[in-house]
């Protein structure tokens, strides 16, 4: 039997093993129907030598790869990804954004992470966005116009990460993208659906309409879509390092679209920003509960995607997950229970470590004891969190933010997330740069008694401040496992899709390490969704109706969502020396590596 029939045949077995998880062999099914994306059923994951790319965008792939072929290393491969992502999905991340970042190579004795996420400007101020009328939050002006934009990091963001870590010429490693916004872009559904969805406010703006609207309407799939200014950004960005971007003429440009729609950014602003490196979180586990097999670097705060996945695996450390079958209401409502007390912590405690220090060190999450009263295997035990919310629902927005993993062929891996927060951001486009700015000012707690646009509530430590970050759910995440040399690669993991990539995050470590899925099957596998509030438990497609009912009977407030995330992953296997990748059924990404395996 080849390689690829015995992914095929592992994977059914492990599939009908249990009863209760045949929902999740019909999930792609039902998922072509509704997100027109043509997969087939038990999709194999791609398999190469000399390393492994996915990423969003099949452009940017191709570019990681070549990039791979030169004899960059996964930085580089992750940097070129993620700029050629900034010209062919500015509905989802760009130069005008944040990012976080993960990377490991030989010889380092832990990952580092780089937070190059966006911060408020320095005449930032806690009521903001209060109508000072009414003194009720004016939810519009935190995510659309200049006074939603925070100081972009990721152009900074990539310099550091390519003076520390990368190998090729910065010039090498930015061209690709030059070339994608210079030649041309072929729009795809995903691009043709955002401009589409958008296309009144993109035709409120001349420069921006020029470009995405070029016919007077929205462009169809299969056009070519081409950015000529965005190359000119790109090439002084590849002449200067950024120098442009922060303190020159590229600043001025910034700066004068940000106060001309209203916002408070300054020069001072962006030549102040800095980008930070801290130690990420780290939780050893395993699915036995016994000796821990696997090692899990995640993000640290600011972003709280790390806090609370270290959290629920934690908090499951307690849970026999692997004796429970996949996608049953055994399994999910433990799940759901970590989700709820992580969810409810974050509203609680977490903020910028810069200006709230945890009340506890982060350290002691990953002890778990005090958390083993958040499980409850038979009934749900609602958690009981700060403030006194009504939430009930919210129509969140869709999938932004993008992801791309990579591990190269000496095994140096790389996990980078980047956004502008929801789609095209604020909407405020830099005509001289040809670049829509974040709306990342919307990730702060703008009201304590009010949601974000992602239906989180938030607490005082993510009150708005000066210079400070605002909480994100970017979770770049790197796995190494234990083996007869110690710990070695294994996994490059990442989701987008505002709070929801948390629990993507954790359900792929959970169908590969506890349900023995492929990294393939790990992120084609139906989702759930728990964030404390609304009180509701999201599920996609593939769960059935036998285990909608009884996961109801426990308590749970259930609601059949549509898939609104999207995973990308990459594997290193030890045994045979592949590697493999992994892209998601929802999104229309790619993954390659330097020499495919037929």
């Amino acid at each position: 039997m080849n390689e690829r029939s015995l992914v095929h045949s592992n994977r059914l077995r492990r599939y009908t093993k249990h009863a209760a998880s045949l929902p999740a062999v019909l999930f792609l099914y039902f998922f072509n129907l509704l997100d027109s994306t043509a997969v087939a059923a038990f999709r194999a994951p791609v398999s190469a030598q000399g390393g492994m790319v996915a990423t969003p965008h099949p452009a940017a792939t191709e570019a990681a790869v070549e990039i791979l072929k030169q004899g960059g290393n996964a930085v580089d491969a992750a940097i070129a990804a993620a700029f050629v992502v900034s010209v062919a999905e500015q509905y989802h991340s760009g130069l005008g954004g944040g990012e976080f970042a993960l990377v490991w190579r030989q010889g380092m004795e832990t990952p580092a992470a780089l937070d190059a996420r966006e911060c408020a400007p320095g005449y930032a101020a806690a009521d903001m966005f209060i109508d000072r009328k009414t003194g009720q939050p004016d939810g519009d002006r935190s995510w659309k116009g200049g006074l939603a934009v925070g100081v972009p990091g990721s152009v900074k963001g990539r310099v550091q990460l390519h003076q520390r870590y990368g190998r090729l010429d910065w010039e090498r490693v930015v061209a690709p993208a030059i070339r994608l916004a210079r030649d041309g872009l072929v729009v795809n559904r995903i691009l043709h659906g955002n401009i589409d969805r958008l296309k009144d406010d993109l035709a409120s703006d001349s420069a921006a309409s020029t470009i995405f609207l070029s016919t007077g309407t929205t462009p169809r799939r299969g056009d070519t879509l081409y950015q000529p200014t965005l190359a000119r950004t790109l090439e002084q960005i590849a002449l200067d390092q950024g120098a442009s971007f922060y303190k020159g003429v590229q600043a001025k440009a910034i700066v004068r679209s940000v106060v001309r729609t209203g916002g408070i950014m300054t020069l001072k602003d962006l030549a102040d920003y800095r980008v930070v490196w801290r130690r990420p979180l780290v939780v050893e586990t395993s699915a036995s509960g016994t000796a821990s097999a696997h090692q899990i670097w995640t993000m640290s705060p600011p972003s709280s995607g790390g806090f609370c996945i270290t959290l629920m695996l934690n908090i499951l450390r307690h849970v026999p997950l692997d004796s429970m079958s996949p996608g049953s209401a055994d399994q999910i409502h433990m799940i759901a229970q970590a989700m709820e007390r992580a969810f409810a912590d974050r509203a609680a405690y977490l903020g910028d470590p810069d200006f709230s220090p945890m009340p506890y060190p982060l350290n002691d999450i990953t002890h778990g004891e005090y958390y083993e009263e958040a499980i409850d295997r038979r009934e749900r035990k609602p958690v009981t969190g700060p403030g006194n919310y009504k939430l009930e629902r919210i129509e969140a927005p869709d999938r932004h933010t993008s992801h791309i993993s990579v591990i190269d062929g000496e095994g140096h891996m790389c996990a980078l997330t980047t956004s502008v927060n929801t789609a095209f951001g604020s909407l405020v486009f830099v005509p001289e740069l040809g670049i829509f700015l974040n709306n990342t000012m919307d990730d702060f707690a703008t009201d304590p008694n009010a949601p974000n646009q992602w239906g989180l509530m938030q607490g005082t430590a993510n009150h708005i401040a000066p210079f400070k970050r605002p909480l994100s759910s970017m979770s770049p995440t790197l796995v190494f496992k234990r083996s007869d040399k110690g710990w070695e690669p294994y996994l490059s993991l990442g989701a987008v899709g505002g709070p929801r990539i948390i629990s993507a995050v954790l359900q792929t470590l959970i169908n590969v390490i506890d349900n023995g899925m492929d990294i393939q099957a790990a992120i084609d596998a139906p989702m759930i969704h728990m964030q404390w509030k609304p009180d509701t438990l999201y599920v996609e497609p593939g769960i059935s109706d036998e285990t909608i009912a009884d996961l109801k009977s426990r308590g749970w407030n259930v609601l059949k969502d549509r898939p609104r995330t999207i995973s990308q992953g990459v594997m290193y296997v030890a045994a045979s020396g592949l590697f493999q990748g992994a892209t998601d059924a929802r999104g229309a990404g790619s993954a390659a590596g330097p020499i495919p395996i037929p």
